[in-house]
């Protein structure tokens, strides 16, 4: 199944979404990753600006067993979910499924308006107004120089070589691979 997922961060944005992609793509071995931008909030008071990506990725589990892995990586990163307004609270990380499907085609799937033109940028079409954050790739697994978010990338780790990662400059979106150092 593959599903249609979101990202986003408003505490230490950089860090957590970097973080959050390395470890992504150390458990999945393969995301199809939009670009990044950095948003106002949305539906919450807070003076501080989200970072938001979307991405995709082919899983065997079920939509709730994707949430809860979802849901431990949240924790992990420090969101308190204990919290009543834990959805309109700042939040060091916050990741959904937006939209499933045997295919990995999410062209007309209904997002968030801000998400919108980060969705048809990722299937081809479309210009991202909001402006575009370059990050580095890491986590505890995985660290690299290789930048991500100013356009979609395939972020690919071949099985059993933990933080590779490389560069395909004619594919669309681009394809990148990094190595652990």
């Amino acid at each position: 199944m593959f599903y249609l997922c979101s990202i986003g961060s408003n505490l230490d944005p950089a860090h957590h979404v970097s973080l959050a992609v390395g470890e992504l793509l150390a458990r999945f071995g393969h995301l199809r990753l939009s670009s990044v931008i950095q948003t106002k909030p949305v539906g919450m008071r807070s003076r501080h600006d989200f970072l938001n990506c979307l991405f995709i990725v082919e899983s065997e589990l079920s939509p709730p067993q994707l949430k809860a892995e979802f849901v431990s990586m949240e924790l992990a990163h420090g969101r308190d979910r204990s919290n009543p307004h834990c959805k309109v609270t700042d939040r060091p990380l916050d990741i959904d499924i937006l939209a499933s499907g045997p295919v990995a085609d999410f062209a007309g799937s209904p997002v968030d308006a801000y998400l919108r033109e980060l969705l048809a940028e990722c299937h081809g079409g479309g210009q991202v107004q909001d402006p575009k954050v370059a990050l580095r790739l890491h986590s505890s697994k995985v660290f690299a120089e290789q930048r991500f978010g100013q356009a979609p990338v395939d972020l690919w780790q071949p099985e059993g070589e933990q933080g590779t990662v490389i560069a395909h400059p004619d594919a669309n979106p681009r394809h990148v691979a990094t190595r652990h150092h």
